[in-house]
């Protein structure tokens, strides 16, 4: 397996190359390779790695067989289907839905769905300021005019009609909707998955997202709120901090302080970072590896300035990047792990001691009281929690109508004044080309919280000078890649199979 093996690594290496260069939008990769001269080199090892998987011998040993599995599946995914046409035929909003539920159409109509939300998400104007989504949502926690508010909240509409448009039965999120149904046919849908994937019937899963929404739900005052009043109601916590994070400066400087106290310094790891804001950037934060030979992760965001909440997203972001920096293992299963679910929660891990004052007065110099912080923590959570429940009980009946469903959902479980005239749901890119993934983040809620909780009972903690703390995250959670299964490493590090109460604990830590 040597020769193929390396072939492999070489050939990932290359692609994540050029896949860097489209993220950077750059002429050339940050150690002066051009495009055309990187897009040759992926070429070759691809070649290469083609030939040397066609000449393969049978693996020898259950190593082998596992590496050879892994390889054969992202040829198959990304190698072989290299050359495929991408469209951006135009905005599928204003025009009908699919016109056939083919595979390759689908995936075609996502694609144009995408890049009419990147377009809406990139540029918003708002009373003369020229902002973005994440912006928006930033706002909407700190600005005390509430005619202000509103019109933020409102200027989003073309977000949300890009994807849902006027909620007819042909927009673009219904029509993708019925085709991913009908492609999904009488199997088990990947959204109902999720939750079997670590021992937990989907019942249970909802069970367990109903009784931490209610649990929620009792924090919030008993009357109804306007959806931008319910971001400032919420936003106490990045009222009071966000003065202490002006800039990007700002949130570069605190990230990777904190990840050097726990012994993972984002600069010693070869972390990069793309976090500006600019015309046809993706919208949507995300982590990927830049290179494998060394490794080299890459975070890119859309940040037009400091705060918490970005904050926030930039630890999550380098808790995927500290991630893949502390995979240990042999180049075929040297990846992310076998389950999207297990890796955004070991994101989180890190990233949600963001909440805790004692992390506050060393990062930030300053703090909120802890029910405060914990507000802001679980608000995040509770809206990832609502939208899971709005993903399992859209797609289980086709027949749904979203606007109501997500109205039903956000009165009950959020304190928030129904509209269904609107598709305000409709804000979060992974509802376009990956249903059921913002599953993972309320699901992955849970399991962070489970992990944490073990954490602490092991090393006391992450506000405190631990600079070990990365050597033990990397030994039992981090270094297995695609070696182990997601669950086996998971339980093995907890004693028992995952549970809903740490969460519920920590919840429960919020003065009623």
């Amino acid at each position: 397996m040597t020769d193929v093996e390396q072939r492999y690594l070489a050939w990932r290496h290359d692609a994540d190359r050029m896949h860097l260069l489209e993220a950077l939008g750059t002429a050339a990769t940050p150690d002066g390779v051009p495009v055309a001269a990187a897009r040759e080199r992926e070429r070759l090892s691809r070649d290469a790695l083609s030939r040397s998987l066609a000449a393969s011998g049978p693996p020898k040993s259950p190593s082998d067989s596992l590496a050879f599995r892994v390889m054969r599946q992202v040829w198959d995914a990304e190698g072989s289907a290299h050359d495929t046409a991408g469209g951006n035929a135009g905005c599928p909003a204003v025009r009908a839905g699919l016109a056939t539920t083919t595979p390759a159409a689908l995936e075609r109509f996502s694609a144009e769905t995408m890049a009419c939300f990147e377009r809406a998400a990139g540029q918003i104007v708002v009373d003369g300021d020229t902002l973005n989504r994440l912006t928006i949502l930033g706002l909407l926690s700190q600005v005390e005019e509430r005619d202000r508010r509103q019109r933020l909240f409102l200027a989003l509409g073309p977000i949300w009609r890009s994807i849902n448009g006027d909620n007819r039965p042909d927009s673009p999120f219904r029509a993708m909707r019925q085709a991913y149904a009908a492609a999904w046919g009488d199997s088990l849908s990947p959204i109902e998955r999720k939750a079997p994937a670590f021992g937990v019937t989907t019942a249970a899963f909802e069970e367990w997202l109903e009784g931490a929404l209610t649990r929620y739900r009792r924090l919030l005052p008993d009357t109804l709120v306007e959806p931008w009043d319910w971001y400032y109601l919420t936003g106490e916590a990045s009222r009071r901090l966000s003065p202490r994070l002006p800039d990007l400066a700002s949130l570069a400087r605190v990230n990777a302080a904190y990840f050097a106290s726990i012994g993972a310094s984002p600069a010693e790891l070869n972390i990069r970072y793309d976090l500006e804001a600019r015309p046809g950037k993706y919208p949507v934060a995300y982590t990927s590896f830049g290179g494998r030979h060394p490794v080299e992760p890459w975070v890119f965001t859309s940040y037009l300035g400091g705060g918490l909440d970005n904050l926030a997203e930039l630890l999550h972001e380098t808790g995927h990047a500290i991630h893949i920096a502390g995979i240990r293992t042999r180049p075929a299963l040297l990846d992310w792990p076998d389950n999207d679910t297990y890796t955004e929660a070991l994101a989180d891990v890190p990233a949600l001691e963001l909440y805790e004052p004692q992390w506050q007065q060393r990062f930030l110099a300053g703090s909120v009281p802890l029910a405060t912080g914990l507000r802001a923590k679980y608000s995040a959570i509770a809206f990832d929690m609502t939208w899971s429940l709005f993903e399992l009980r859209v797609y289980r009946n086709p027949a749904t109508d979203p606007n109501q469903l997500w109205s039903d959902l956000a009165q009950r479980y959020l304190g928030i004044r129904p509209h269904a005239e609107w598709s305000w749901w409709a804000m979060r890119g992974q509802l376009i080309d990956a249903p059921g993934y913002l599953l993972n983040y309320a699901l992955g809620a849970f399991i962070a919280a489970d992990i944490r909780a073990r954490l602490t009972a092991l090393n006391g903690g992450f506000t405190r000078d631990n600079p070990a703390l990365y050597a033990t995250l990397t030994a039992a959670l981090y270094r297995q890649g695609r070696s182990v299964p997601a669950r086996e490493v998971l339980e093995r590090f907890l004693g028992r199979p995952i549970s809903a109460e740490a969460l519920l604990a920590d919840l429960g830590r919020i003065a009623p």
